[in-house]
């Protein structure tokens, strides 16, 4: 599955790709189709085009460069879309990776680099990590969403009870209410419109899903003490800056182009991050 250089998505025949000696190729055994791939043609400030799509995989080596060490033929891995860092920026020299621009915005897999929405893809041994024999097949193609949410919460602070609202209620956003929960928090709220989805809270965790088509009052009064917009969308984020407290905490983790209000975030002077 290619972003072509004209922003069309499309089926493509591709050659195996050519593996340098510090590379490593993997065999695709599962790769989760992220909300931001279903938008790539209208970002192009991250999906450059002419690349094999695809940045949530998980499968097995099926050769290892001749430079490489400390990986095997046949080892179950995850993929780090954002792994290939430089090593000699400043985010990487004080230890945050995962703001290295060229492993970040310059060759990210499935993004700048080709993907893993194919039968191989040849990627840098720092973008692996090893899965246990015990995960299972499914649960281990939701390693890499699963982080996305777990970075998002934690940015969130100490949820030890505290309320916590999340808006939007795809993948990441259930995977957020449940490892809210997971640390500590007091009340956790949902706000989506889809039926279908708002079906699956009880088992993330939530105490409550709104629909916010028809419960904005209800969802304004929540004053919730951490929002975590997950929709990227202009309502979503609307919504997120009326229904935290004054003081409160506000995750971006939908990627979009909605605004936000300068004057909301003053007032109730709001920590967004």
């Amino acid at each position: 599955m290619v972003l072509r250089t004209d922003r069309s998505i499309g089926l493509e025949r591709r050659p195996v790709p050519t593996l340098r000696d510090d590379q490593v190729l993997v065999d695709i055994d599962l790769c989760g189709i992220c909300g931001s791939d279903l938008h790539s043609p209208q970002t192009p400030e991250v999906y450059l085009g002419g690349f094999i799509m695809g940045h949530e995989p998980v499968g097995r080596i099926a050769r290892v460069g001749r430079d490489v060490t400390g990986w095997h033929v046949g080892q179950r891995v995850c993929i780090n879309p954002n792994g290939d860092t430089c090593g000699v920026c400043e985010a990487c020299r004080s230890g945050r990776l995962n703001h290295c621009i060229p492993a970040t915005l310059e060759r990210a897999i499935g993004l700048q680099a080709d993907g893993a929405l194919a039968a191989q893809v040849a990627v840098s041994p720092k973008t692996l990590h090893a899965l246990p024999d015990e995960m299972g097949r499914v649960e281990s193609a939701w390693v890499e969403p699963a982080a996305t949410a777990l970075r998002a919460v934690l940015l969130a602070g100490d949820l030890t009870g505290r309320s916590v609202l999340v808006v939007g209620g795809g993948p990441i956003g259930q995977l957020c209410c449940r490892l809210a929960r997971h640390f500590g928090a007091r009340r956790v709220w949902l706000s989506e419109p889809s039926p279908e989805r708002r079906r699956h809270a009880e088992a993330s965790q939530v105490d409550r899903a709104f629909d916010p088509r028809v419960e904005t009052a209800e969802i304004e009064g929540l004053k919730a003490d951490a929002v975590v917009e997950c929709s990227g969308s202009e309502p979503g984020v609307r919504s997120a800056l009326a229904a935290a407290r004054s003081e409160g905490t506000i995750v971006l983790v939908g990627a979009g182009h909605a605004g936000l209000d300068p004057l909301t975030i003053l007032i109730k002077e709001l920590r967004v991050l």
